[in-house]
């Protein structure tokens, strides 16, 4: 059985940061935070594909836990 993964994020507005949790059967297993973004390329509404395309083409974010 292939266990689901689940993306979570939560937006910082003052910082233009986002927080992205991804979940494994319910347990947190990676956390990680965007470096700051330009006004322009700031998004506040995100799909999970955008969460996954993010994680899987940028590198533009770092490893919390």
């Amino acid at each position: 059985m292939e266990a689901k993964r689940t993306y979570t994020i939560k937006v910082n507005r003052s910082k233009r940061t986002y927080t992205i949790r991804v979940y494994e059967c319910g347990n947190l297993i990676n956390k990680y935070r965007s470096n700051t973004q330009s006004k322009s390329d700031f998004m506040e509404f995100w799909t999970e594909s955008d969460i996954i395309a993010f994680l899987k083409y940028s590198n533009d974010y770092y490893l919390i836990k």
